[in-house]
């Protein structure tokens, strides 16, 4: 049984974590470790961590003074505007935001699917996506955050996410002006023992394919149209040997209007890398051939081309998790020219989505009911203020008392619309199933 599973949680653990991780003396002792506090002030560290998560989880969120009137609300001060920015404005208000971030990922995280008891991705131990998402900051910090397109978004960030497959959250979470090249923020290939990677076109690389093999991991990794590798071996659909295709470069003109699945000889002989690549095909526009390539160590005896291509779709995860941290999270540019509030708030909006999705998929086990996190992300205002006001009097009770009220309505109103479809259209189509209901 994996860890995290449906018994081994209940209301007063979830309550405990919650209560120890946004507590006032772990989230004050992070303060203090960063620099972010050195004495006493009116501002109260986990107060502002919660004024946070209420404002950035709840609703919309465009002015650092949303932030302030939530804190003020929350604590019943009066504090004033420049203070409050003052201290925002700190080189070590990231820093705190980033390490607390961190210890979230860590203990915020449980396990909500798990692969089938026949399936073979009972040979994995975790399926990891990796990408990025980038968004414009203001402009006068692009000496800080250059992006990539200066005349649109002169000051970009980019955050580079690895996410878990089986529990739904973030491993790994790296900030860099969008400028930077995303390669060199790639999961290392060392980390992918017994787990399959799933990564787009941007992590195409000869190198890293034979370095995640030789680690033993394994990976689906989109490739682009224009590389020209040997066809060594080539075989369609049913496995039939299409020997015409062999010996020649792979060229879309030679393709046959059916998926193949090709053994390739690719690069120089000294540094050549030979692998498998599967070639998938779908019609175009106007009757014109369309074809994704995909890079894959998985073995042509166990794993099919249509089975590659249903893992690899799994993908589109991290691409609802990064719409999750900008429809939902308040993930976007802020206006404020000071690097370390615009970092700053970018960790505490991320913290604010794994907040949400641990509340979710703690409610999903305990209720033992299918929930979207969409839907739950989309409905903080009608749970998620209770709990951060029962964190905030560090009654045990009153947050035990809150969580049963947020999984109450979660159970009734975050329900996934289409269980069925999922096993047989959507995520669970790849030989996956919810813990909560196993």
């Amino acid at each position: 049984m994996r860890k995290n599973s449906a018994t081994e949680i209940d209301i007063q653990s979830i309550a405990k974590t919650l209560k120890t991780i946004m507590g006032e003396d772990e989230v004050e002792n992070v303060a203090r470790s960063t620099g972010f506090l050195r004495r006493k002030r009116v501002l109260v560290p986990y107060a502002l961590v919660l004024a946070l998560l209420s404002t950035l989880g709840v609703g919309k969120a465009d002015w650092i003074a949303d932030i302030l009137r939530a804190y003020n609300a929350l604590t019943g001060s009066s504090l004033r505007y420049k203070p409050f920015h003052n201290q925002l404005k700190k080189w070590q208000f990231p820093e705190w935001m980033r390490q607390v971030l961190e210890t979230a990922l860590m203990k915020l995280t449980l396990d909500v699917l798990e692969p089938l008891p026949d399936s073979k991705l009972q040979m994995f131990d975790d399926i990891v996506m990796h990408d990025g998402t980038s968004f414009a900051v203001k402009a006068s910090l692009k000496k800080s955050f250059p992006g990539r397109f200066k005349k649109v978004s002169p000051a970009a960030v980019e955050l580079h996410v690895t996410m878990s497959g089986f529990s739904g959250s973030p491993e790994s979470i790296t900030l860099v002006p969008d400028k930077e090249s995303e390669r060199h923020f790639r999961p290392e290939a060392e980390t992918l023992k017994n787990r399959l990677a799933l990564e787009d076109s941007g992590f195409q690389d000869k190198k890293y394919f034979i370095e995640i093999d030789e680690a033993d991991g394994s990976f689906i990794i989109r490739g682009t149209k224009n590389i020209k590798p040997l066809i060594l071996e080539a075989y369609d659909e049913n496995g039939i040997r299409l020997p015409y295709l062999e010996g020649k470069k792979l060229s879309q003109r030679r393709l046959p209007r059916q998926s193949v699945d090709l053994k390739i000889g690719w690069g120089k002989k000294d540094r050549e890398y030979i692998g498998r690549l599967v070639v998938i095909y779908k019609a175009g526009r106007r009757n014109k051939k369309d074809y994704t390539y995909l890079h894959t160590n998985l073995a042509r005896e166990i794993f099919t081309i249509r089975e590659v291509g249903t893992l690899y779709r799994l993908r589109w995860q991290i691409e609802l998790l990064f719409l999750e941290w900008k429809s939902h999270a308040n993930l976007h540019k802020f206006d404020t020219g000071k690097e370390a509030i615009a970092e700053g708030l970018i960790w505490a909006s991320v913290l604010a989505s794994v907040f949400q999705r641990y509340i979710t998929h703690a409610a999903e086990l305990i209720t033992q009911v299918e929930l979207s996190t969409r839907r739950a992300a989309s409905s903080t205002l009608h749970y998620l203020p209770g709990i951060i006001e029962a964190l905030l009097s560090l009654s045990l009770r009153r947050i035990i008392r809150a969580i049963k009220s947020a999984l109450e309505f979660l159970r009734t109103n975050a329900m996934r619309a289409h269980p069925k479809r999922d096993r047989a259209k959507g995520r669970l189509q790849a030989g996956l199933r919810p813990v909560a209901t196993a």
